[in-house]
């Protein structure tokens, strides 16, 4: 690697849940001594939510909306509403006003004025209806993770799972980029079922949940940011591949522990520092 990162073009934020927090951290440390300005922005899922918050220079008021959201929400599951009209699941009321609270007024045009940032979701295989098609993708993609631990998931796409890219500036409203971000992120039953242009689209993760294939050929190197260690990352020239030093210490979905979404940050930032001094040494 190079003494910085200015030769980048690309970056790539995979998903996690709160587990992008690491990529939050990292950026922070990184980004400034490390020239890290990309032409281009490619993410799917929480990685979305995180990547458009850094674009528009919010990363530090996106630790403090999720912190206090998460810290007022009790739990992730509200059994009582379990027959009522209320939903069982807080995650999608709280992930929609999260991020249309970071992402207003100022933060927004900056968001439209930067680099592009393509956002993948999964649309479904012609053969499955939304519901199957989401318990068939959730369970071939933990079946894939469990058995192979790829850095890029394949059984997704056997199963006829498409990729589609939509970019965040082609949003006219903090409204717009807020429904796009869900549905990269959409994943039942913490959040219904999503629909763009009047069809399904679920979590871009059960595709790929790395999407360096949104990549442009010919365009430079890619720098993708994991939100987990892998036992084995593959060497591919062009790219470099970053992944937290531990497992990141807050569960993806879990919306009731602010302290671990510090401590992810806070790991990111660690890890950051350690390659800055890798770098410089």
């Amino acid at each position: 690697m190079k003494n910085d990162l200015s030769h980048i073009e690309n970056v790539v934020f995979a998903g996690g849940g709160n587990r992008c927090f690491w990529q939050a951290g990292l950026w922070d440390v990184i980004a400034e001594p490390l020239n890290l300005k990309p032409k281009r922005v490619v993410s799917v899922s929480a990685g979305s939510a995180m990547s458009c918050g850094i674009l528009a220079g919010q990363s530090h008021e996106c630790l403090r909306v999720v912190k206090a959201t998460t810290a007022s929400n009790a739990k992730n599951r509200y059994l009582g509403n379990l027959f009522k009209a209320a939903p069982v699941f807080p995650h999608e009321r709280l992930y929609r006003e999260m991020v249309l609270e970071i992402m207003q007024g100022d933060a927004f045009a900056r968001l439209k004025s930067g680099p592009t940032n393509a956002i993948q979701v999964a649309r479904i295989p012609r053969w499955l209806g939304p519901k199957s098609a989401v318990a068939i993708g959730l369970m071939a993609y933990q079946l894939e993770k469990k058995i192979k631990e790829p850095v890029h998931p394949t059984y997704g796409r056997k199963l006829g799972f498409k990729s589609e890219f939509i970019n965040a500036s082609d949003c006219n409203t903090p409204e717009e980029l807020t429904d796009l971000i869900l549905s990269s992120s959409c994943t039942p039953p913490m959040t219904p079922i999503m629909y763009l242009d009047n069809k399904p689209a679920l979590d871009g993760g059960l595709f790929d949940n790395a999407p360096v294939h949104g990549v442009p050929e010919n365009s430079g190197e890619t720098l993708i940011l994991l939100t987990r260690p892998y036992r084995y990352i593959p060497p591919v020239t062009g790219r470099i591949y970053l992944s937290p030093s531990e497992k990141p210490p807050v569960d993806s979905w879990d919306y009731t522990n602010p302290s671990g979404i510090q401590r992810t940050f806070d790991l990111g930032r660690r890890d950051g520092e350690a390659l800055l001094k890798t770098i410089s040494g």
